[in-house]
């Protein structure tokens, strides 16, 4: 696929995900042919011309600013997806996991592609099984590429148990190993 056609496809399906109402526009006439805001309305979100933004969705980016650009990820409601997209460890790591897993091509493909600053995960502990966990990432001062993330458990839940018993039974370890 050339830069042309990533272009067409990364705009129109960011696009596709953004309803009217999301964006803060009316929905005029119920029926929409396509999913999502039309290219006139991702026009008027980010001030520029349809003409202009169409052109862009054609993969013709010759000549577009950084502030269009900023304007156009504001009105598709981009946040900051790739911080660093030439990193040649992820562009490797992107090509092997491509190669190896359908799954990751489909997800990969499908441009969804953000960074979370909170949420829930899911992790698999091989003494204590499933445990679901709250999530916040948060930047530290003193260098903005490093993020830490805190995980948390629900009071009184099942994975809040799990992980006292994990902090017990790691403690046991400690001492079976420092033990004379």
């Amino acid at each position: 696929m050339s830069v042309r056609d990533d272009v067409k496809e990364f705009l129109s399906s960011r696009r596709a995900r953004i309803t009217p109402e999301q964006a803060g526009l009316p929905a005029y006439g119920g029926n929409r042919r396509v999913p999502g805001l039309r290219r006139e309305e991702v026009a008027i979100l980010a001030g520029v011309s349809v003409d202009y933004y169409v052109r862009m969705e054609r993969g013709n980016l010759s000549g577009v600013s950084d502030s269009v650009l900023g304007a156009i990820a504001t009105a598709l409601q981009l946040d900051e997806a790739g911080r660093n997209p030439h990193d040649r460890a992820l562009t490797d790591l992107i090509g092997e996991l491509t190669t190896r897993s359908p799954e990751f091509t489909k997800r990969w493909a499908a441009h969804d592609v953000r960074f979370h600053r909170t949420g829930h995960k899911r992790i698999h502990h091989p003494v204590v099984g499933d445990l679901d966990l709250n999530f916040e990432a948060m930047n530290l001062s003193s260098d903005p590429n490093l993020t830490m993330l805190i995980y948390t458990a629900e009071p009184g839940s099942a994975t809040a148990d799990a992980l006292k018993l994990l902090a017990s039974w790691e403690a046991t370890q400690d001492l079976r190993l420092t033990a004379p």
